[in-house]
């Protein structure tokens, strides 16, 4: 994950530490000419409070901290700045437009792979390949990623997966869903109206339950069997649509599908070769 997104995630901060944080991200990339005892002066603490914060992200020290923060801001560079929420404007040419778009999805995607836990995708992967069934719980325009990995699934190596659209459908596939199914559970923002019900229900009938969504989603339902993190740059309602969101979301499914399809890859080759005659009746010479 990007270290400036590390810092804003972080959720057991001191209040100390905490106002060391908004002094880092206030001075960003003019950092990497601050020693330990100029930004311990900059922010009120001490050379051993900045250590013990970066210990606290998972970094060995302030001079890793600085290579982090130096990385973050060549991919802010390197994106050139491109308006997540607003990728173009009026007025814009169709080569903008399509420049823009770019922008966009290289820094979702980087966002994303930075984001992903990669020990977390194989466990996750794991749960879906043992799985008899597969039920996603999503809604909106995230059913279209959700129908998508259901196809995936379906097609590259013969596993039930149920999509479960409106509400009173996915209450009914939760409640009879059992222990050695997986349920995944796709919301960007962790908010969305059916998650309450479904997991209650999931809950209760034992089913491992995989998250796809942002950090937030993750603190918002902390009880979840296994999260998979994506960027979370966009915001949840203000935009002109969900561009990024919706790559975040797909590639991070097709990590998923590619890590569950070479769990047993010769398997599901053969598979795709044996079923594809009976599916396709096009011809081709």
């Amino acid at each position: 994950m990007d270290i400036t997104h590390r810092i804003s995630s972080c959720d057991n901060l001191t209040p100390a530490e905490y106002a060391l944080a908004r002094t880092v991200i206030a001075l960003q990339d003019r950092i990497d000419g601050y020693t330990i005892e100029d930004l311990a002066a900059a922010a009120h603490t001490s050379s051993a409070s900045i250590s013990r914060f970066c210990k606290k992200l998972g970094l060995s020290g302030y001079r890793e901290f600085k290579v982090e923060l130096a990385r973050s801001g060549a991919k802010r560079a390197a994106s050139g700045a491109v308006d997540i929420d607003y990728p173009f404007s009026e007025g814009d040419s169709p080569r903008t437009i399509a420049y823009g778009l770019k922008a966009l999805y290289e820094l979702t995607l980087s966002d994303t792979v930075d984001c992903l836990d990669f020990p977390t995708v194989l466990k996750a992967a794991r749960l879906v390949h043992a799985a008899s069934q597969v039920d996603v719980y999503t809604h909106s325009h995230n059913a279209i990623v959700a129908e998508s990995f259901q196809d995936r699934l379906r097609r590259g190596i013969g596993k039930t997966v149920v999509v479960a659209r409106s509400e009173e459908e996915q209450r009914i596939v939760a409640a009879a869903s059992k222990p050695d199914s997986v349920a995944i559970v796709i919301s960007y923002s962790g908010r969305a109206t059916f998650l309450k019900n479904v997991l209650r229900i999931l809950h209760c009938r034992h089913v491992p339950i995989i998250l796809v969504g942002t950090d937030k989603a993750r603190r918002a339902h902390p009880d979840v069997d296994l999260h998979l993190q994506i960027s979370d740059r966009e915001h949840p309602q203000l935009r002109i649509s969900q561009f990024a969101s919706h790559i975040a979301l797909q590639y991070a499914l097709d990590v998923l599908f590619g890590c569950v399809f070479t769990l047993d890859y010769q398997r599901n080759v053969q598979y795709i070769a044996d079923t594809t005659p009976l599916i396709d009746d096009r011809t081709f010479s």
